[in-house]
């Protein structure tokens, strides 16, 4: 063997070492799972880094981008039903988690930890199990909204006071599209439709994502930029307030024999046909768990746990009022709302 094959032979082999050397920490045939992840990044991702560690169970997850939030992994998962990729579903909504049960999409599986779980939060068939709840809320900016002046109802943004000063995300994605859905089922198409176009009439400010609500109605200022209420989501408005962000929030339509707040539970599912069901069994059983709850709800403001056993919010918070909710119905009206916003809301 000649000097030139001689260190091409040692160059492979030390390439073969350190491949293998970085590999290391995860065997590459051990066992995993693929998960689909519409929960907010920053706070799944320790949740599943911790499962991975003490399970030994690889996860590999797949999230999707703010402004297209559960919806784009909705269609991902519709479009791979033949071959599915995917083990487990955690939504940070439900409609979307129905949707994929009435098209057959979901095994049946009920971990153990749903039996804490109160029956009306449940999935006769154990299609889907709960993981707290948020609540759809109006943010304000603190500084240029005062006590006097808070909305106390969805309606009141349609207000001339308010023209141009309200902002939404984009109805066709994520909680908002479960919000405009549920809107539909409540309140019947025709109100809902006038209480939409009301708000477009009031020249509500559309925009990719809740958190960009949040962002405009926090950096409000009345020469650049007078968005001072907007249309979002606990956990976003209570982390910028955490980061001293002038920001606080109401829970519309609480007065005695109004709609109530709209609460939309997490959701957690495994796909059927999942190509590593005992890996999705298990990370299930994980997620679905008080530790996972009381987790979230320590970390994540806003997030309310249904479990009776999970540790609630640090500062005390209640869950709202509920607007009272049929989520059959919300599912019927999921398509017909959002062609409605389709062909009338553009951001």
């Amino acid at each position: 063997m000649n000097q030139g094959s001689r260190t091409r032979l040692v160059f492979l082999a030390w390439a073969l070492a350190a491949a293998g050397l970085i590999g290391g920490c995860r065997p590459v045939d051990g066992p995993e799972v693929v998960v689909y992840v519409a929960v907010d990044r920053g706070s799944a991702e320790p949740i599943l880094r911790r499962f991975e560690a003490e399970s030994g169970i690889r996860v590999r997850p797949v999230y999707d981008a703010e402004a297209a939030k559960t919806t784009g992994l909705v269609t991902r998962l519709l479009s791979e039903s033949d071959r599915p990729r995917c083990d487990v579903f955690w939504n940070n909504e439900l409609v979307q988690t129905l949707l994929l049960a009435d098209r057959d999409l979901l095994a049946p599986y009920e971990p153990a930890a749903a039996a804490a779980l109160p029956a009306s939060w449940r999935d006769a068939a154990g299609r889907w199990t709960p993981v707290g709840t948020r609540a759809r809320v109006i943010v304000y900016n603190t500084k240029y909204v005062s006590p006097e002046q808070l909305p106390r109802s969805l309606f009141d943004l349609t207000k001339l006071q308010w023209r141009g000063k309200v902002a939404m995300a984009n109805p066709q994605f994520g909680t908002t599209r479960t919000h405009v859905a549920a809107l539909f089922a409540s309140l019947g198409p025709e109100r809902a439709q006038r209480l939409l176009s009301d708000l477009l009439a009031n020249e509500i400010r559309i925009v990719d994502g809740n958190a960009l609500v949040k962002n405009l109605v926090a950096r409000a200022h009345p020469d650049a930029s007078p968005i001072y209420l907007g249309l979002t989501d606990t956990d976003d408005v209570l982390a910028g307030k955490a980061a001293g962000e002038p920001v606080g929030l109401i829970y519309p339509d609480q007065d005695a024999g109004a709609l109530g707040t709209l609460v939309i539970p997490c959701s957690v599912g495994m796909i059927r046909g999942a190509p590593h069901p005992e890996a999705a069994r298990r990370l299930i059983d994980y997620l679905t768990g008080p530790e996972v709850e009381s987790r979230l709800a320590a970390e994540w403001p806003g997030f309310f746990p249904l479990r009776p056993d999970a540790a609630q919010q640090p500062d005390g918070a209640k869950s709202p009022r509920a607007m009272q909710v049929n989520w059959p119905e919300v599912l019927k009206q999921l398509q017909p709302s959002s062609q409605w916003t389709k062909e009338h809301f553009h951001p």
